[in-house]
């Protein structure tokens, strides 16, 4: 029979090999289940609660290199109970473990009794005799200050659960903590003792231990502190020296951010950054800190103001209707409203002296100079700057709309013609193959062998080894089928290719000319017909703007002649404009339709986007195009507008 210990270090040699450390708890349980005498499969259930998947494994491992090995049983032994003084303890022999080839009994050795927290029996007797030593110590010294906090003795066997304490002021909190810090103390001590009287075997070493350490952390913090006041009321210590009673004030949460705020603000760059010549002084460094919502407060009168605001242009509309009725009643208005619409030449544009094209001939720059009579043998082209009798002939160039080079007509084949001359492209390729293999500059292609044209093919190979055949067969046409297959993949477009494509497939050359529509539509307060306007124009890849207007609602739109062209069947066929819009009657819808206004070419785009521009005043719808030099399609849109009002009436 083998000794605990070794077999013990045997199971931690096993664990340590297993685990790669050595693992108390997996020990234990091992060398338990060998002691009991458990097969393998009860010690592997056991062992997987600690070692899940690998316990089998575990298992396996322990019984190979401990299946021999037997532990001597052991036996439970009794001890002598401390506090009997009837009789001894009684001493146990245990035989040797170990015996020799012959078999004879070896005189075994009396070990003293040692119990399951590992002490001996005399042992646990010296440390509860060193426990009540140190329990009467502390007691001395708490009867000694109960004089001192104006307490009777401590009585520990008799002491009630909760001692009525004296009267204390209230301004001395310091002396009534020391005071119910006694009282626990020795609530303490009582159940000390209690528990010494009652089970002392059951007082261990870690038990005794921690009890007589609460005790000395009460004893210690019952000790108050002297409070000692000189004769100016400062608190000083024995020493003599004034003592700075730290104060708790109350603070408010406000103070606190504001002094958390204050330790995060702008941080300036240091000494070593400021030396660099390189660097600018005027940049700040932020600190990375959020900055927290706060909540906006309107200024008083705000809401006060936008309704007087209201209120006068709900006036000034009143007024202008009014004003507009009237003038149509005295054959007015369309005369002074187009006398608004027309721009005023004379304060714009004042006519010059000499023209621009004249100045560039006149001798000096005045007309008056060309009326002069002539002298006697001057000549009349002496007049004039640059001009002679000799005839220039300037050079021709090239119109700006027109391309450059003629691009040629396309021949138009029948689909007879067309499968002919494809057949004949591939004859003649087929017969530049043929005549490279004869030369031998290209090998000759291997036959196309499929598994229908097998035995054909092949002949009697096939019939020799037809799965070797068949397999060369299949791989062959899998080869084939991943050529083409990458062959698709090289031919592929990327993401960024096909959207290329696709915009270029949309976009339109522009360079020799860009067409130009203008559209007048009386009400676009329908969302749905505003919304296939603009998504329209975007999509087309048109530049313009749309102008939002009361009665004259104006689209300007610039692109090529195919997206013009489907812009233009949107607007005049497909969009239903007789729906009625948001807050419109149906009557008003009847008479709702889009005009096309204009429609031409230009050598260069004026807008370079497109927009939607939402206008109050005809002014400003006006200066909006003005700043892309088209503020005439306004003007004739609206001249067009104002007498179809005066027909209808």
């Amino acid at each position: 029979m083998a000794s605990l210990a070794d077999l013990r270090a045997t199971v931690a040699s096993i664990v340590t090999d297993e685990l790669g450390y050595t693992e108390k708890a997996v020990v234990d349980m091992a060398v338990d289940c060998l002691g009991k005498g458990m097969d393998r499969t009860t010690t592997t259930k056991l062992m997987q609660s600690l070692l899940d998947d690998s316990a089998p494994k575990f298992v396996e491992k322990l019984f190979s290199k401990t299946g021999d090995v037997k532990i001597p049983p052991t036996r439970k032994r009794r001890f002598r109970d401390p506090g009997d003084d009837t009789g001894t303890a009684r001493k146990r022999s245990i035989k040797s473990r170990f015996h020799d080839d012959d078999d004879t009994d070896v005189p075994y050795a009396v070990e003293e009794p040692v119990t399951t927290s590992g002490y001996t029996q005399s042992q646990i007797s010296d440390l509860i005799e060193n426990s009540k030593k140190q329990i009467e110590a502390r007691k001395q010294q708490i009867q000694n200050m109960a004089p001192l906090i104006g307490q009777t003795p401590l009585q520990p066997p008799s002491l009630p659960a909760a001692a009525p304490l004296p009267k204390i002021q209230e301004h001395d909190h310091l002396l009534a903590e020391a005071v119910e810090k006694a009282r626990r103390a020795a609530e303490l001590q009582a159940k000390i003792q209690s528990q010494l009287a009652n089970r002392p075997s059951l007082l261990t070493n870690l038990g005794a231990a921690k009890l007589i350490k609460d005790a000395d952390n009460l004893v210690d913090q019952s000790k108050p502190q002297p409070l000692i006041l000189d004769a100016e009321g400062r608190t000083i210590d024995s020493s003599g020296k004034t003592v700075q009673l730290s104060q708790r004030l109350p603070t408010l949460k406000a103070n606190i951010r504001a002094k958390r705020q204050e330790q995060f603000k702008i941080q300036r760059p240091n000494e070593d950054m400021m030396d660099n010549p390189f660097f600018d002084q005027r940049v700040i460094i932020h600190s990375a800190s959020r900055a927290k919502r706060s909540f906006l407060f309107n200024d008083k009168g705000k809401y006060e103001q936008l309704g007087q605001k209201m209120r006068a242009k709900a006036q000034l509309e009143k007024l202008q209707s009014e004003i507009s009725s009237v003038s149509k009643k005295s054959a007015i208005s369309s005369a002074t409203r187009l006398a608004l619409v027309a721009p005023q030449q004379g304060e714009a544009d004042p006519i010059p002296d000499v023209e621009w094209w004249d100045s560039l001939v006149l001798l000096n720059n005045n007309y008056a100079s060309a009326s002069i009579p002539l002298k006697e043998g001057q000549d009349a082209f002496s007049r004039y700057r640059g001009i002679s009798k000799l005839i220039e002939h300037p050079i021709p160039f090239q119109p700006p709309n027109e391309p450059r080079r003629v691009a040629p007509i396309p021949i138009l084949l029948t689909k007879k013609e067309r499968k002919k001359l494809r057949t004949q492209k591939r004859r003649e390729a087929e017969k530049e193959t043929q005549e490279k293999i004869q030369l031998g500059l290209v090998p000759p292609p291997q036959p196309k062998v499929k598994i229908s044209n097998l035995m054909r093919v092949l002949g009697s190979e096939a019939v020799q080894d037809p799965t070797k055949v068949e397999a060369h067969v299949r791989a062959q046409m899998a080869e084939r089928q991943k050529k083409h297959e990458e062959a698709n993949a090289a031919r592929k477009l990327t993401k960024d290719q096909k959207k290329t494509k696709k915009l270029k497939k949309m976009m339109e050359d522009t360079t020799l000319g860009v067409h130009v529509a203008v559209y007048r539509i009386r009400d676009i307060s329908n969302l749905s017909n505003k919304f296939k306007v603009d998504m329209n124009a975007q999509q087309y890849h048109l530049t313009g703007c749309l102008i939002l207007f009361k009665d004259v609602n104006l689209v300007v739109v610039e692109g090529g002649p195919k997206a013009m062209k489907k812009f233009k069947k949107l607007m005049l066929e497909r969009i239903k404009w007789r729906m009625p819009g948001k807050g419109k009657s149906a009557a008003d819808a009847e008479e709702n339709r889009c005009d096309l206004v204009w429609q031409g070419t230009n050598r260069d785009r004026n807008f370079i986007d497109w927009k939607i521009k939402q206008v109050g005043a005809e002014v400003f719808a006006r200066e909006h195009l003005k700043k892309y030099g088209v503020e005439h399609y306004w003007d004739l849109a609206l001249s067009q507008s104002i007498v179809e009002e005066e027909e209808d009436d």
